[in-house]
């Protein structure tokens, strides 16, 4: 066979080269990517926390365990099986009254908690750092959101106190702690706002189900639900999220299998079904102080950070993830930039935009990966960066604050009623003035900058034409 570009062997056997051999001619071209980045030998500081360790994980490769419903291996909606008693056990480690598996990842956990603690029809306050599969669950529920901003990365009591006594008909308050750059909530101080007023206090901890080795799970700290998606901090494979319940709400909410039954499929993988499982028995084994070990790890490279004159701003101190290290850059250095340096040094970051660089720290990782990172922060302010762009995740011109940090749209419709009208794609300098058809959620990280139903205004589209959206989809005018 002909050389690639990446070797003198191919990456997989079956793939063709052209004539020339400059690019291949792949029949599968998302397996080659995928071989071609593990040959980049980066160190993962993104999702999922497994990191590509598979020590732990190593039973699960085998493909004779890729199985389905069967009488010996059970069903995930039915109970009374061995899934059943995994989840048991995860709900004794956790902390929780009854603990859900998701093979769906945390959409699936966020759609059952909003049936449960909300229910269709309902007034719901949420956050407007909400995960896009928050806002299209609101739709299918048909819910009415009451969106609520962060301030400097948060969701105060003070607020969301303001507008429980203003609103007496919002049922539940929906927030996202922490968010993606590692910032918490005062989740006991949420919980008794939300007692005070009879609501329910739903969390979306997807990025914190490590948060129970450091007392800040917001379960045990008073939220009603929590949907935490194991595999983005946890050793579980892509896709494997935990919905943990508290004793409260099983007094409503009798039946949570069949409401997750609902929105799940019914072929879910049980090798991600069976990571959780081995996850909770970790967990109890060696999780809570493998975490603690890697937090301690985790501070030192932010002190090395501070030492360099770098920032990590709100995402640092006691309501902040522990796990989690983001650089807030100094005026002048281009995140996007720094990312594109941190690679060349073999670390692969999980996001960054033009403000930041977030990296997601595992007890996964070892203390040569440790090293990798800090001997690359260290270098970092000789590393003579640009000051223009480099290549992000993502939309490479959005900000992860811009998603947010922008005043409230003009409602015109429910998020149901305008995903379900007849809607065109149209070109993004034309969109002004017209209202959305559907949710822009820059991915990383999944933030909804427009929410179906608001009018697009100049602001707004001057945002999005300078994140490299080109259209956008709004609901068609009539006539």
């Amino acid at each position: 066979m002909k050389r690639t570009r990446w070797g003198s062997a191919p990456l997989f056997p079956g793939i063709m080269c052209n004539p020339v051999g400059e690019a291949p001619l792949s029949s599968t071209p998302l397996l080659e990517a995928l071989l071609r980045h593990r040959e980049k030998g980066r160190v993962s500081f993104h999702t999922p926390g497994h990191k590509g360790k598979d020590s732990l994980l190593a039973p699960l490769l085998s493909l004779e365990l890729d199985l389905t419903e069967l009488p010996d291996t059970g069903s995930l909606y039915d109970g009374g099986d061995a899934i059943e008693q995994s989840e048991r056990r995860a709900a004794s480690a956790f902390g929780a009254a009854r603990t859900l598996y998701s093979a769906g990842g945390c959409t699936l956990c966020i759609q059952t908690m909003l049936l449960l603690g909300a229910g269709p029809g309902s007034r719901v306050l949420m956050a407007r750092n909400s995960h896009r599969s928050a806002v299209n669950a609101a739709a299918l529920l048909d819910l009415d959101p009451v969106w609520i901003w962060p301030e400097q990365g948060r969701i105060s009591p003070q607020q969301v106190d303001a507008m429980l006594k203003n609103d007496r008909d919002i049922r539940s308050v929906y927030i996202t702690s922490p968010d993606y750059r590692g910032i918490l909530c005062d989740i006991p101080a949420l919980a008794a706002v939300c007692r005070k007023y009879g609501v329910h206090l739903l969390v979306d901890n997807a990025h914190g189900s490590h948060l129970g080795a450091f007392g800040r799970h917001p379960l045990t700290l008073g939220a009603d639900m929590t949907a935490d998606s194991a595999h983005k901090t946890l050793p579980v494979l892509t896709g494997g999220a935990m919905l943990h319940l508290s004793e409260r709400t099983l007094s409503y909410a009798p039946d949570p299998k069949g409401a997750m039954a609902l929105f799940g499929s019914t072929s879910p993988s049980f090798p991600v079904l069976a990571s959780l499982d081995l996850a909770q028995a970790w967990w109890s084994r060696e999780g809570v102080a493998a975490c603690r070990k890697a937090a301690g790890r985790t501070e030192a490279l932010r002190q090395t950070a501070r030492q360099q004159g770098l920032s990590c701003g709100a995402a640092d101190g006691p309501l902040a993830d522990p796990l989690r290290l983001t650089l807030e850059l100094p005026e002048g250095m281009d995140g996007r930039a720094a990312a594109e340096y941190f690679r060349q040094q073999g670390c692969e970051p999980e996001y960054a935009d033009r403000r930041c660089v977030i990296f997601l720290l595992s007890p996964l990782h070892t203390e040569e990966d440790f090293e990798r990172l800090e001997n690359a922060l260290r270098r970092l302010p000789a590393a003579g960066l640009p000051h223009g762009k480099g290549r992000g995740c993502g939309r490479p011109e959005l900000s992860l604050a811009d998603a947010v940090d922008r005043p409230p749209p003009e409602r015109v419709l429910s998020p149901r009623q305008a995903m379900l009208c007849p809607a065109e794609t149209v070109p993004v300098r034309r969109a002004a003035g017209r209202v959305a058809a559907r949710a822009v959620c820059p991915c990383p990280p999944g933030v909804a900058a427009v929410v179906p139903g608001e009018r697009l205004d100049e602001g707004t589209i001057g945002l999005l034409e300078a994140g490299g959206y080109d259209t956008l989809t709004v609901v068609r005018r009539e006539g």
